[in-house]
């Protein structure tokens, strides 16, 4: 799987580009940018008269040769218009996605996409020991669901070696040494043909295949899908990282590269390098297969929880901080009704469920500054504070930036925890989830 473009890595393209495949006269010339912050943008300087004033793609050849396909909804109206001897329409348009290496076109479909996320290799196993792990063909997981399939492989990279491998190791016990160069050269006597590579890098990704071949759109779509999932688990924003497609009936793939438009905030909290030791809930803990499987089917439902972690900027204003407060706790309210919960328990069934005993206690150590004990009640009265206009702010003068913040994060804990119970996901896990940020 090609590494070279990454979502959160910053590009330029330079190109000619054209709004039918066979429109060799028709062309304008262009700069692509792509960043992450900004998107996929293109700078155009147009002075045909018979180029369309609007399209859903481009097509293009870029300065290193090769064909490309830009995708999204183009107004060429909308730019800075010269009119002197010769009238130029310029300006930056922005698009959805940059697929790379061929044109496609509207209707074109494709064979499967394959993907990794920022934080997927740390996720799955520790990358300072990754030399103990063995590649292997077969895919480390594999999951069908309805009308998809997802396989999680590994990749490796290899140098030629040759007949030096035996120079590579060392051992301070002369005799092991020996015996382990003789039986090298006894190998290779018996196998004179054969020849050994030193394994330089191991690599995981995600093959994402659907039983009807699907445009580009849609995979992108689904693949975001995928990858939000772990956004929960890491509780980071992810995003599809290196994305390529197979085109059908083609023997290769194209890059893709996909238009987030994060701010700045989100960008960087993405690349933070993490520690496999510190993630809340790494892949070695729960059962990826179920998971995954679980995860397609109740997607629609935790939307908005995935959307908060996908684009978390890790900074709470007041207002954010008490939004948090009022949405988390109506989630609560359906997550009672799921629960089988009577309207009194709308907010307490939930915590008596999922919350571990020392997130209650921090909750309730919380809401004793407003001399409210009972928890159903604290959650309710400040909720209701919050969100009617005209209604005494009794409680929300008792408490602080702080406080919102971490009641804010206590209720989506639980709203996170309601999910992972979905997912299939064990107490003892979520538990553990809910520590990871009681004591950070």
């Amino acid at each position: 799987m090609s590494t070279k473009y990454g979502a959160f890595e910053s590009y330029e393209f330079f190109g000619e580009f054209f709004a039918q495949k066979n429109a060799d006269g028709v062309r304008f010339p262009g700069k692509i940018k792509y960043s992450p912050q900004n998107g996929l943008q293109l700078e155009y300087s147009l002075s045909n008269s018979s180029f369309p004033s609007a399209c859903d793609r481009l097509f293009g050849v870029l300065s290193n040769g090769r064909k490309c396909t830009l995708v999204g909804s183009f107004d060429f109206e909308s730019g800075t218009h010269y009119m002197g001897s010769v009238f130029v329409k310029l300006g930056v348009h922005g698009f959805l996605y940059l697929i790379i290496g061929d044109f496609v076109d509207s209707g074109d479909t494709f064979e499967h996409a394959l993907f990794t996320f920022n934080g997927m290799q740390e996720f799955i196993h520790p990358q300072g020991s990754v030399a103990q792990l063995k590649y292997q063909e077969e895919p480390i997981v594999e999951v069908d669901g309805d009308g998809w399939n997802i396989k999680v492989e590994n990749a490796a990279t290899y140098s030629m070696i040759g007949n030096q491998i035996i120079n590579l190791i060392y051992s301070p016990d002369k005799e092991a040494t020996e015996k382990l160069a003789a039986a090298f050269e006894k190998i290779k006597e018996e196998h004179p043909t054969s020849y050994f590579n030193l394994r330089k890098t191991l690599k995981y990704y995600v093959r994402y295949t659907t039983d009807t071949q699907q445009e580009a759109d849609r995979l992108i779509s689904d693949i975001t899908k995928i990858s939000s999932l772990f956004s929960i688990l890491m509780s980071r924003p992810v995003f599809p990282d290196e994305i390529t497609l197979k085109l059908t009936g083609n023997d290769y793939t194209l890059n893709v590269l996909n238009s987030l438009v994060l701010e700045g905030r989100t960008v960087e909290l993405a690349k933070e390098e993490i520690n496999h030791r510190f993630i809340p809930i790494n892949w070695k803990q729960i059962d990826m297969k179920t998971v995954l499987s679980n995860w397609l089917d109740v997607y629609d439902d935790f939307q908005v929880l995935s959307v908060s972690h996908q684009y978390e900027t890790g900074f709470r204003t007041l207002h954010y901080a008490q939004s948090d407060i009022i949405l988390y706790s109506t989630q609560l309210e359906a997550i009672n009704v799921d629960l089988g919960g009577s309207s009194s328990e709308k907010y307490v069934r939930p915590f008596n469920t999922y919350a571990s005993s020392e997130l209650e206690s921090q909750l309730v150590k919380i809401f004793e500054k407003t001399g409210e004990a009972n928890l159903g009640r604290a959650i309710a009265s400040l909720r209701n504070e919050l969100a009617h206009v005209g209604r005494p702010k009794v409680m929300m003068k008792k408490l602080n930036i702080d406080d919102y913040v971490d009641i804010g994060q206590i209720l989506r804990l639980v709203v996170i925890s309601h999910l992972f119970a979905k997912l299939g996901i064990h107490q003892e896990q979520i538990h553990q989830y809910q520590g990871r940020f009681i004591h950070s």
